[in-house]
């Protein structure tokens, strides 16, 4: 499924019903909410995840969007949603489970209240960058000048953006690091 298709799903929320419905979207062996659902899985979890939270993830897209999502293994459903009778399942296709969380309270918010909230949590998420901004942000550090100083490298370890970076990114700058120092000495 494009995210173009996942984002007309997910801004297809009209009643209170459909403003508490998951729409996890199956990705392999993976069940997947985006956006709206992945907030909601977020604000309310239930099951194990009450104990230890699904890890959201959020990527910007090239047109500046953000795609935040999570997700779980499909054996593992009973225990991110269990059937208690406090959710519907409702399966719409075998791409497709439409999980309605009943016991969840909105405060009648209205549809638009809740986007600004669901803009603004996302807007809150560390969003990574797509991998052709990976690839352009690889090839501009290959055309960097080699490193002749020690001050030269204090520098650019202070500069890293330490909360921005993910652990392979932070694993790549160490070894440059490491080939840098070695080189000077």
């Amino acid at each position: 499924m494009t995210i173009s298709e996942i984002r007309k799903i997910e801004e297809q929320r009209k009643d209170l019903r459909q403003q508490k419905t998951v729409h996890l979207l199956r990705e392999g062996e993976w069940y997947r909410a985006h956006d709206h659902s992945a907030w909601l899985l977020a604000r309310f979890p239930m099951g194990e995840a009450s104990e230890k939270p699904l890890k959201v993830i959020a990527k910007r897209l090239k047109d500046g969007y953000v795609d935040a999502f999570c997700g779980f293994p499909c054996s593992s459903m009973g225990k991110y949603l269990p059937n208690d009778g406090t959710i519907d399942f409702l399966p719409v296709n075998d791409a497709q489970i439409d999980v309605v969380l009943n016991q969840v309270e909105l405060d009648d918010a209205t549809e638009e209240q809740l986007r600004e909230e669901v803009d603004k949590w996302k807007d809150s998420l560390p969003a990574s960058e797509g991998r052709k901004q990976r690839r352009e942000d690889r090839d501009m550090k290959e055309q960097l000048p080699r490193i002749t100083r020690i001050s030269d490298i204090f520098g650019r370890i202070l500069a890293i953006p330490m909360e921005d970076i993910s652990p392979r990114e932070a694993y790549s700058l160490l070894r440059d690091l490491r080939r840098d120092v070695a080189a000077i000495f």
